[in-house]
Order: structure tokens, then C-alpha cells, then sequence
């Protein structure tokens, strides 16, 4: 495999940079080799180091003809991967300069960023630079391939998924629940507290956010799960979890529950799809029989 930096150059979006770096390696190999690649783009070296409260750095000089990427050593090894990828976008995108002309500092809250205000460009330029590192260490084309593969969301192929492109449970999980063909979202918690929700745009809006308690019936918040385990599929109270604004009615919830270390639980949700599209259509006909009056 042979990269040229020269090739990328007319190219400023995370998007169109990582698919000029696909288009240079078109037998790219997974798990994706992200230190060969950056080292062939102008990385000159990646240094594991204690950093108290950050992930990753990039230090380079303003023209960005070359770059050393920092990494936090006791981050797991699969993180460091992703902060190397995410670093590497910041690198590679002409748009990213960092506040004080020489090094960006990520902080773990940085590497999870999918949102922010449009007037807050820092916060921009670390979402970007999050896309940029799932689109080149998930490659679409041939994560969507090793989806097809198995016909239905589960969280062990997740889970497999995620050993084959060495990459973390939860990366793994943001870009599972956003390429796979049927609708589900991911859970992240804690000791029964939800810490992060990352669903894929055909699925029902979740009801609980950040620091609310996961539900008390849920599968996911059951005493005795063994550690490492992956629980069967079940049928979820589906009012625990999603919102229903209008009042229609909820389609079949269904839960799968991966048991980590130290209280952290993976939670993946799906919906019947029949039950969905019959909701939806309720809708429908709701809406047509609602009565509309000219002013």
C-alpha cells in the first residue's frame, strides 16, 4: 500500500479526504493499518504518554508539513486507534488549526462529540475529525458488506464486528446502529444510569438522556447478568424507552443486554418492523381524518 499526501490536497472534508485515501488503497486491509497510514501521510511520530484528563494531541507547525500525534498510554489500545484516526483528521483536514498555532488537545469527551452549535467551530472541528477517524477505520463499503452477512441486528456480530476492524465496543456500536439496514439504537451505562444513546436515523426517538435512570423493567437493568455475557433478545416495555409526542401508537420494542466490567452495560433496542409500519400508518390516517379549515 502507497499513499501520497500530494493526492488529498484539493480535498477539505472528512468525507472527501478519507475517500481519496480509500481511492489511492482500494484493497485496504481490516483491521485498517491507521499507523502505516498516518506515517505515509506526513505523521512523523505517534508517542504513547501519560496525559492527565486528554486523549490525544496533534503537534504541528501552521503549514501542517508534518505532525507528531499524542496518545494517552493507558487508554485502551483499541481507543488509541480511534484518537490516531481522529488526530490524523485533524491533520489532514486544511480547515482544522489548533487555538494557539502548534498542538490540538482532545479530551475523551472531544473523541465522543457528534453535535455541537453552530457558532462553536472547536467543537465543529472535533466532530469532524470523530467522522473523519469511523469513515476511514469502519470503511462504509465493506462495513455495510460484513453487516449483510448476517441477516438481523444482534450484538454479538456487534461484538464481532468490532474484534474484526480492532476497534472499540462503543465506535463499533455508533457506526453499527448508523449503516445497519434495520432501525436500533444503542445504550450506553453505568452502574443503572445512561451515560450515552447513539440511535440511527430510522429509529423512534429515545426518551431518556444522560444521567436518567435506565428503566426499572428493563432487561438491561436486571441483577445477576454474568459478566461478558450477551442476554437472549426480549420483548422491552416500549414506553420506558421511546417518546411518544403525538400519542400513537408504539411499535414492538425488543432488548439485548452485553454485561462489561465495573457496572457498564451495552444495551442494543430494535423495533417489529410490521409492528413500526403499521404505527406509522395510524398516523396517516389520523392525519387524514384531522380536520383542515381555509383562513
Amino acid at each position: 500500500m502507497k499513499l501520497e499526501r500530494i493526492k488529498l490536497a484539493d480535498f477539505g472534508s472528512p468525507e472527501r479526504i478519507v475517500q481519496g485515501i480509500l481511492d489511492q488503497a482500494p484493497d485496504m486491509p481490516v483491521p485498517v493499518p491507521i499507523e502505516d497510514i498516518a506515517g505515509m501521510l506526513d505523521i512523523v511520530d505517534i508517542k504513547t504518554l501519560e496525559m492527565d484528563g486528554f486523549e490525544g494531541g496533534l503537534v504541528t507547525d501552521r503549514s501542517k508539513s508534518k505532525g507528531v500525534i499524542l496518545v494517552n498510554v493507558v487508554s485502551p489500545r483499541r481507543r488509541r486507534r480511534f484518537t490516531i484516526g481522529h488526530e490524523l483528521g485533524h491533520f489532514l483536514c486544511p480547515t482544522h488549526l489548533p487555538k494557539d498555532d502548534s498542538e490540538f488537545r482532545c479530551t475523551a469527551a472531544d473523541m465522543r462529540r457528534l453535535r455541537a452549535g453552530k457558532q462553536d467551530r472547536a467543537a465543529q472541528m472535533e466532530i469532524e475529525a470523530n467522522r473523519f477517524s469511523a469513515l476511514l477505520l469502519l470503511p462504509r463499503a465493506q462495513f455495510v458488506k460484513d453487516l449483510r452477512r448476517k441477516a438481523g441486528a444482534d450484538l454479538e456480530h456487534l461484538l464481532e464486528l468490532a474484534h474484526r476492524y480492532d476497534m472499540s465496543k462503543e465506535a463499533t456500536a455508533r457506526r453499527y446502529v448508523d449503516l445497519h439496514e434495520e432501525p436500533c439504537a444503542v445504550v450506553i451505562s453505568g452502574n443503572g444510569i445512561v451515560l450515552r444513546v447513539y440511535r440511527g436515523g430510522n429509529f423512534s426517538f429515545i426518551s431518556l438522556s444522560k444521567n436518567d435512570k435506565v428503566p426499572a423493567n428493563a432487561v438491561t437493568a436486571r441483577d445477576g447478568l454474568a459478566q461478558g455475557a450477551v442476554t437472549d433478545w426480549e420483548e422491552t416495555d416500549a414506553a420506558a424507552w421511546l417518546s411518544n409526542e403525538r400519542g400513537s401508537r408504539l411499535p414492538t420494542l425488543y432488548e439485548q443486554v452485553h454485561v462489561q466490567r465495573d457496572g457498564f452495560r451495552l444495551t442494543l433496542l430494535t423495533v417489529d418492523v410490521n409492528t413500526s409500519d403499521e404505527a406509522e400508518e395510524d398516523d396517516e390516517l389520523d392525519a387524514s381524518w384531522t380536520p383542515c379549515f381555509r383562513r
